[in-house]
Order: structure tokens, then sequence, then C-alpha cells
């Protein structure tokens, strides 16, 4: 699906709903998009997102996500406790899912946590991680999930789906009103 982060679902840009999760969070004070396109740094920055300029060379296909996140991790100018990585392609995704996952890491003391499907297979919607686990280059055994029921898009037909079988979620309490 081509500019899937800002093809529209529900009314709004897939963009929309990543950062709308992050405002509604109890948890989560800063949210950032990384990018290297305009437009999709206009529509984040519209949204109340800081834009972290991504570099070509982080801008591709092939680009290992990861690589990604620690280039915006050394970036910003605070270092977080946590940092929580949301794909804006599952749209889905609710802020008191990223609040249970942010306290699910607390309370087990884990390095990551990072959504699945039912069946226990990894759907990149998320992930919460300590601060310095974004640079280590292993694999942790203290990794824990959360399970969710979202739908990855990547299609039109995935578009589809989503709008008839699903709705968003009820974004609606303000964590600073």
């Amino acid at each position: 699906l081509p500019r899937k982060n800002i093809y529209p679902v529900w009314g709004q840009p897939m963009l929309y709903w990543a950062i709308q999760a992050c405002k509604e969070s109890r948890y989560i004070d800063k949210y950032f998009v990384s990018t290297e396109d305009a437009e999709i740094a206009d529509i984040a920055r519209s949204l109340g997102a800081e834009v972290i300029d991504r570099p070509k060379a982080l801008a591709d296909d092939l680009t290992f996500k990861q690589d990604v996140i620690v280039h915006a991790a050394t970036v910003i100018s605070d270092k977080p406790d946590l940092i929580v990585s949301l794909q804006p392609n599952s749209p889905q995704v609710c802020a008191h899912d990223l609040d249970a996952a942010i306290e699910k890491l607390v309370t087990y003391d884990r390095n990551e946590i990072f959504s699945v499907n039912e069946n226990l297979i990894q759907n990149a919607a998320f992930r919460v991680m300590k601060y310095d686990y974004v640079f280590q280059k292993s694999i942790s055994t203290r990794s824990g999930v959360y399970v969710t029921n979202y739908i990855d898009v990547h299609t039109k037909e995935d578009v589809e789906y989503l709008e008839r079988f699903s709705k968003p979620c009820e974004h609606t309490v303000r964590k600073n009103a």
C-alpha cells in the first residue's frame, strides 16, 4: 500500500491513530515520528508530534526497524526511562494497551515487552523497551509479550476489512485536560 502511514483509515491518516494512542497514554509524555518524508513530517507536526529527520540510509524497505529506533534514541535530547515504538500500520493500538504493556514491563522488571497475536506471533504493532536495552546487540532473556488482536495493515483490502469489522479506539479521555 503506497504511503500507508498516511493512508486514510476511519477518516484519518494511519499516523493519526498512533499519535492519538500516545497522547492518551498516562505514561507517554513525548512522542516523536521518525521520517525522511516532508509530507509525513508536516502531518506529524500538525498532530502534535515532534519529528526526527531520518537519514536516507535508514529510509528504505530493507532497513531494520531496530536501527531506526537506535537512531531516534540517540538524537532525542532527553534520555527517557523507556522507549515505546509504534507502527502506524496498526491503527487499532489504544492507549490502555500501551499503558498495560508499560505496567507489565515495570512490574515484572522486563527489558522489553512486544505485542503478539493470540498465537504468540509478534505482530509489530508496538514495543516497549528500557532505554539502555535499545542499544544492546543481543536478544534479552528478560523480554515479555502483550497479546493483542490488531490487524497489520499492508493493503487496501486490509483497510477495507479493518473499517468493516473493527472500529477505532475510543480516544475521548484526555490525560492533560
